[in-house]
């Protein structure tokens, strides 16, 4: 069975050369929860805009139980229509799909599409939606790590409501939950889009997508009170990662943030190949057999990321010779692997093939 494992559930530190007056929280994480470079993990930050992966996630979660669909349309009310911020147009009257919102919200971070959103669940009660984030917040076990007041993630300034906070842990693991959402990343990858009928043309605010290879999505925020946040979830050599950036002073330096600590990741690891199961392990002696020699395979296959720096050691433990006959799928011995010191699984070594027990005229054969 092939199986793909991340590397222990611990926080590992590369060599950066970041200043932490770039940011205030960084973490680089794969999707198995692993975490290679952290700063300010628990603190928690505004989270302007990046409060919109909730709200987009518990519509999505409302069209998947068949509560809503993309083709609703709904209404816009005076309330959302006077959002400030960032915004799409909405004429007077405008009734748009759920799914031109939800698109606005992913991609161009519209603040009254968002609020529209969470009118339309929440049956015009907006604190009642924010409610239902609070509640996937609890049930992905992430109550300490975020608190969301808005569906917008807009300062109290503009809302009237407290600061929508989370600490980069808690962000790291919402952008988790987002992978599970396809249909919502597809949305966040895209660079461009248009809505309303193809009349309005809307811009991801997220620049990294057409120029950090590998990046596909999640969202951005910003506002004075936040600086400039960020998850980025990128994928190479088969490798997905999400980085958080909280707090930058400038859209330049977040970017760069993020683009270097990719850069530094994967050249730093990659996932290889550390138990083949077409790669015999050992080859044993077999007494008084048709062959000499059978070859033992490993149990299942197994990758990992490593770093470049670290050792990795195979330890097998098996007898030196057998004796005839040998039945295919027969224990020969078995295996440790050993990385960076630790050891990360053990298994059996098997017979790949069987070998019968030689008869008088295959030693005759043997000796002519």
């Amino acid at each position: 069975m092939r199986r793909k494992i991340g590397i222990f559930l611990s926080v590992i530190l590369f060599l950066t050369t970041f200043s932490n007056e770039d940011y205030t929280s960084l973490l680089v994480g794969d999707k198995d929860e692993n975490i290679y470079y952290s700063e300010n993990l628990h603190e928690k930050h505004p989270l302007a805009s990046v409060t919109k992966m909730m709200t987009v996630m518990v519509v999505y979660d409302h069209i998947r139980n068949k509560d809503i669909s993309l083709e609703d349309r709904v209404e816009i009310s005076p309330e959302a229509r006077s959002v400030g911020g960032s915004v799409i147009w909405i004429a007077q009257g405008s009734k748009l799909t759920v799914r031109d919102l939800l698109k606005a919200t992913a991609i161009y971070s519209a603040n009254n599409a968002a609020y529209a959103l969470a009118e339309y669940i929440g049956k015009g009660d907006v604190d009642f939606f924010v409610q239902l984030m609070n509640q996937k917040a609890e049930d992905l076990g992430l109550g300490d790590e975020v608190e969301f007041y808005t569906p917008m993630g807009l300062p109290p300034s503009m809302t009237g409501k407290p600061m929508d906070r989370g600490t980069a842990l808690g962000i790291y693991k919402l952008s988790l939950e987002a992978l599970k959402y396809p249909e919502y990343i597809t949305i966040a990858s895209l660079k461009e889009d248009f809505i309303q009928d193809g009349t309005q043309r809307i811009v991801n605010r997220n620049k990294l997508l057409s120029k950090e290879n590998g990046v596909f999505g999640i969202k951005t925020g910003h506002h004075s009170k936040a600086g400039y946040n960020i998850s980025i979830a990128a994928k190479r050599d088969e490798v997905t990662t999400i980085t958080i950036v909280f707090g930058s002073p400038k859209e330049e330096i977040r970017d760069k943030t993020v683009a270097d600590s990719l850069g530094k990741f994967y050249d730093e690891y990659h996932l290889e190949k550390l138990i083949d199961t077409s790669k015999p392990m050992i080859e044993i002696e077999v007494v008084h057999g048709k062959k000499d020699v059978v070859q033992g395979y490993p149990d299942e296959e197994f990758e990992q990321l490593i770093s470049k720096n670290w050792g990795v050691e195979t330890r097998k433990t098996y007898i030196k010779s057998i004796e005839a006959p040998v039945e295919k799928g027969r224990i020969l011995g078995s295996y440790q692997l050993i990385v960076n010191g630790k050891q990360v699984k053990e298994g059996k070594i098997y017979a790949a093939e069987s070998v019968g027990k030689e008869k008088f005229m295959d030693k005759f054969k043997k000796i002519f």
